[in-house]
């Protein structure tokens, strides 16, 4: 059966035994059918047919590759939702020295809140060359897709279900939960700034300086400082804060709003109807602006009954210089032409 069916667990080969009456229910154990698989060479991972090569692997150099990852922690009380929430813990890991360039705990498994670690993480630590996640939302979005390619970092996806491809960042997570998330005193740890001073504090001071038996026994420290002429650094900070913008553009409706992710935005009068450029902040999402030739006006979102009491200027048209007159009216014309005072032919100019 297992020959047949590499995928039959020991239990699923033992109920279907069972279910087509070849073995009474009881007869055997389940550890029973595993010692007699492992006996006969039949168990995992010998068997796993149709799968890749699995090596052990590491990056070449510090800076090389940093993993990502998301780990669901405790319950605290969130005070924008009213009530008591997972917290979710971003983190990245450098694959050569298993340094944490940095984690946060927060509320909400979005994009825009790994954007924020992945900025603390470039800021503290340098330009990674090569990210490596998962397939969640949270590390798939345009936003993510457009910071990477304005830094020139590789962004790399493993399979669907290949978790042992992130096996670093996956031992990291173990690690944190065994020494700290499952033994905090939540009756003192009751924000989520308690919770993060003491997940950086634990990094600081145990896990960036504590020996690695995979690193030889180094710290990740160590090696993180002993490759540090190879860590592509920030040098200007106020331009990396620069890159960490979009834009895009957007057609202004008849009402001198704009819509962008789901909420409307008022913009000037003067610019409906026209395809406008927003810019953003990849990092907050309440900070929009329109460009309007080198100007960025900020928006604010729309409020429609303040808007109701609002009074109503007149938007003129741009006009430089006297207004030349042609003397022509249709209305005069017409008259003159039905009495015969008028052209019979021809054009004015």
């Amino acid at each position: 059966m297992k020959r047949e069916d590499p995928g039959r667990s020991a239990h699923l080969i033992l109920r279907e035994l069972e279910l087509a009456g070849r073995m009474v229910a009881g007869q055997a154990s389940v550890s029973s059918v595993q010692r007699l698989l492992h006996r006969h060479g039949l168990s995992v991972p010998r068997m796993e047919v149709g799968h890749a090569a699995r090596y052990r692997w590491e990056a070449s150099r510090c800076g090389e590759l940093w993993q990502a990852d998301a780990l669901h922690g405790p319950l605290l009380m969130n005070p924008a939702a009213g009530r008591a929430q997972r917290v979710i813990v971003f983190g990245l890991i450098d694959d050569r020295s298993r340094l944490i360039p940095y984690l946060e705990g927060g509320f909400g498994e979005t994009e825009q809140r790994f954007l924020t670690v992945l900025y603390q993480a470039i800021a503290r630590r340098g330009i990674v060359r090569k990210l490596l996640l998962d397939n969640h939302a949270s590390f798939t979005g345009y936003d993510l897709r457009l910071l990477c390619a304005r830094l020139g970092i590789h962004l790399v996806h493993s399979r669907p279900g290949d978790a042992p491809s992130k096996g670093k960042i996956e031992r990291v997570w173990r690690t944190l939960r065994e020494q700290l998330i499952e033994r905090m005193n939540l009756e003192r740890v009751t924000t989520i700034d308690e919770f993060n001073l003491r997940l950086w504090t634990w990094v600081e001071s145990e896990y960036h300086h504590h020996p690695h038996a995979s690193l030889s026994g180094r710290t990740p420290l160590e090696v993180w400082e002993s490759d540090a002429h190879e860590i592509r650094w920030v040098e200007d900070h106020s331009q990396l804060e620069q890159s960490f913008y979009g834009e895009v553009e957007r057609l202004v409706r008849n009402d001198s709003t704009v819509q962008w992710r789901g909420v409307f935005y008022e913009v000037p009068p003067y610019l409906r109807r026209q395809r406008v450029r927003l810019r953003y902040a990849l990092l907050d999402a309440t900070r929009i602006c329109v460009l309007d030739g080198g100007t960025e006006i900020p928006l604010h979102p729309v409020r429609p009954v303040d808007n109701a009491y609002r009074s109503r200027a007149t938007v003129e048209p741009a006009v430089s210089g006297k207004t030349p007159k042609s003397g022509l009216n249709a209305a005069e014309l017409i008259l003159a032409r039905a009495a015969g005072k008028g052209p019979k032919g021809g054009s004015h100019e």
